[in-house]
């Protein structure tokens, strides 16, 4: 089981992120299963969240990287 986004940084799509909760065990499996739509939107949410911090920290270093 894998609740994950994906975002582009920039319109070339050369930045591509994404981050996610995956399974490992049978028992994760499990926990993740049995989670209601409610509880993997507010799942989903948290990674978005995540990845704007993430985007933060490396946008800066995109833009050094380009001139």
């Amino acid at each position: 089981m894998e609740i994950a986004r994906e975002r582009f940084l920039d319109e070339t799509r050369a930045y591509h992120l994404s981050i996610g909760v995956r399974s490992r065990t049978t028992e994760a499996h499990s926990l993740l299963s049995a989670l209601t739509p409610d509880e993997r939107e507010r799942v989903s949410t948290a990674i978005v969240k995540a990845l704007d911090e993430v985007e933060k920290i490396v946008r800066p270093h995109m833009t050094a990287g380009s001139s």
